[in-house]
Order: C-alpha cells, then sequence, then structure tokens
C-alpha cells in the first residue's frame, strides 16, 4: 500500500496531465432563471444574504414541493451553447438515483437543472450524471488515488448519480454542499447523455461539464459553517482556477444560489446542449499558475493540487486523510 506522500505525487502529477489533455466532449450554455418565490433570490456571482446554513446531509431536505420553481422564466430565445470542460480523472460508475448522498453530513443541497436546446425547446429523456467530493475534499469510487483522500472509499459511491429529465427537460437531486482540495474552486462535475448510459469517460456525450459556486459564498461557508470550517478557506478562488479561471465571464459556471427559510441550500441551472456532434464547439479556458506550464484549454490544474496544505488544517489527521468527527463517523 503506497503511503500519504506517494499519493499526493501521483495525484499532483495526473491532475497536471488531466487538465492539460480535454476529453472530445460536446459544449453546453448555462443560463441562470430567478425564481418567483424563496427566501432570497438567487445569486450568480455572490453569497446569498447572512444566515446559518442547515445541517444534517440530505435528511434535512424535505418535501420536494416545497420549493420554487427556478425554471418559471422565458429563456426568451437565449440559448447560447457555451463551452466545455474536461471531464477530469476522477469519474467513475454512478448509480441511477436522486439522493447521492449515502448518508454523508453536510449543508444539504437541493439541485435543479434543466436541459433545453438551441432553441430552447425542453429536451426529455436525456441522462444527467453528477459527481462530487465530500465536505473533506474527497472523491468516492475506482479512481485515480489522487482523487481520493481515504482508501476506503475506492468501494464506495457517495456523490454521484444520475437520472433521466422529465418532460420539462428538468432533474432534481439531492446532495451536500461539495468540500475543497488544493488547486480548484468548489465544483460539481456534471454531464448529458443522450440513449443509455455509458460510464466510460470516453463516451459520446451531449454537455460535459463542471459547475461552480461563487468566492463569496464558498469564502462564508469556509469560515462559520460547522464541518467545513475544519478544513479552512480554499486555496483557490474563480479567477485562479485551472478549468475556468481565465474565463471573462464566470456567470455560465456559476450555480444559481438561493437559501430557502430552513437553511436548506437551493442551487439551479440551465444547461443548453447540442442537438449534433458535428456542431462546433468551444472550450473553458483556465488559469495557468503561477511560473506557467503547458497551455491548453481548461487548464492544467495549478502545482501543488490536491488536499488542503499543512496549516490549512487544524492539528489531527495529516493532509489527504479523512477527519473523523468526535463519535468516529464521518
Amino acid at each position: 500500500m503506497p503511503n500519504s506522500q506517494d499519493l499526493l505525487f501521483q495525484r499532483r502529477r495526473l491532475l497536471r496531465l488531466a487538465g492539460s489533455s480535454l476529453l472530445a466532449a460536446p459544449v453546453l450554455g448555462l443560463i441562470g432563471c430567478r425564481s418567483p418565490a424563496a427566501s432570497a433570490e438567487p445569486q450568480g456571482g455572490n453569497a446569498p444574504a447572512d444566515g446559518e446554513w442547515a445541517s444534517g446531509g440530505t435528511a434535512a431536505i424535505g418535501d420536494p414541493a416545497r420549493f420554487p420553481d427556478p425554471f418559471s422564466s422565458d429563456l426568451g430565445g437565449a440559448c447560447v451553447l457555451t463551452c466545455m470542460t474536461t471531464i477530469g480523472p476522477c469519474h467513475d460508475l454512478s448509480p441511477l438515483r436522486s439522493d447521492v448522498s449515502d448518508g454523508w453530513a453536510g449543508i444539504p443541497l437541493r439541485l435543479a437543472l434543466r436541459v433545453v436546446d438551441a432553441q430552447c425547446q425542453p429536451v426529455r429523456d436525456a441522462i444527467v450524471e453528477i459527481w462530487h467530493t465530500n465536505y473533506t475534499g474527497g472523491y468516492s469510487g475506482q479512481i485515480q488515488a489522487m482523487c481520493t483522500n481515504d482508501e476506503n472509499d475506492l468501494d464506495k459511491q457517495f456523490f454521484r448519480g444520475y437520472q433521466r429529465t422529465d418532460e420539462n427537460g428538468v432533474v432534481n437531486f439531492d446532495t451536500c454542499y461539495p468540500g475543497w482540495y488544493r488547486g480548484r474552486a468548489v465544483h460539481i462535475h456534471l454531464r448529458v447523455m443522450t440513449g443509455d448510459y455509458d460510464a466510460d469517460d470516453g463516451a459520446q456525450s451531449s454537455v460535459t461539464t463542471q459547475l461552480l459556486f461563487p468566492d463569496a459564498l464558498n469564502q462564508q461557508i469556509f469560515t462559520a459553517q460547522s464541518l467545513y470550517r475544519d478544513y479552512g478557506q480554499p486555496d483557490t478562488q474563480l479567477a485562479t482556477d485551472g478549468i475556468v479561471g481565465a474565463e471573462e465571464d464566470f456567470t455560465p459556471y456559476l450555480f444559481d444560489v438561493q437559501r430557502m427559510d430552513d437553511g436548506v441550500m437551493f442551487a439551479s441551472k440551465t444547461l443548453v446542449i447540442r442537438t449534433s456532434l458535428d456542431e462546433t464547439v468551444c472550450e473553458a479556458q483556465g488559469q495557468m499558475p503561477p511560473g506557467g506550464g503547458p497551455g491548453g484549454p481548461g487548464g492544467p490544474p495549478p502545482e501543488g493540487f490536491g488536499p488542503p496544505p499543512d496549516g490549512r488544517r487544524p492539528p489531527g489527521p495529516p493532509p489527504g486523510q479523512r477527519r473523523p468527527t468526535s463519535d468516529g463517523s464521518h
């Protein structure tokens, strides 16, 4: 079994390679829609007004019918395809399900995604797949060692799942706000496919992308929120992110975020997908780390990619290992 230093070295090396070698995947367009009813208006670049976020994981999300419709606004024909991002090295098989948490703790997050085509028409029966880290910044699954911070998670599938869109092109997931790791802003991976689900990284898709959260929201959560604050502030913001940092406008890559009255987070986005694999695509531009390095769309991630560095966590397990709670659970 490799030691923690070996795993960290592998993680840095492979992520640099992944950032500079994008898969041949299509583009997406991302359109923010304002909600008619919620405790705070959606924010496409700022954190919602000060207040406590809920805890307790997806068990705290409650009745789905209580959430407002974030997609009631008329798109007005402004459905423009934007740029793709790399699928990354941390993708793995996803199960068919709406609650992807597997009981993990964290800020409860209701995630609403709408899929439309370039004519702003809903795409029915499309597969929408998501995957992201737990609050410690680690992924699950049979993935590269650099993607996980606990070897026991290699046989798990937490925070992975897919669903098919309804007649309105909409899917909803119950999940938790992600953690951070070195060299990346806080994000959720996403892929849209038509036909049958194919877990292969190189499978054809209508959209392969990553959606992120506003810097102000990340700062708020990692400063004050239980569980998350123990890991310190993320070392990477939108402007220095290896995937989207060189973009002039981050809005297409940001979730619209609201806080419900009970502190549950509600995030949404409209995804505009190409209808033909022959359509011309562009690629998101990442921010190069100081000192430069191999160029290329979407990255590569900055040097030092990996778990939060020494001094960014309180005393406890070394970087890359999970910090247990007081009762020994995660």
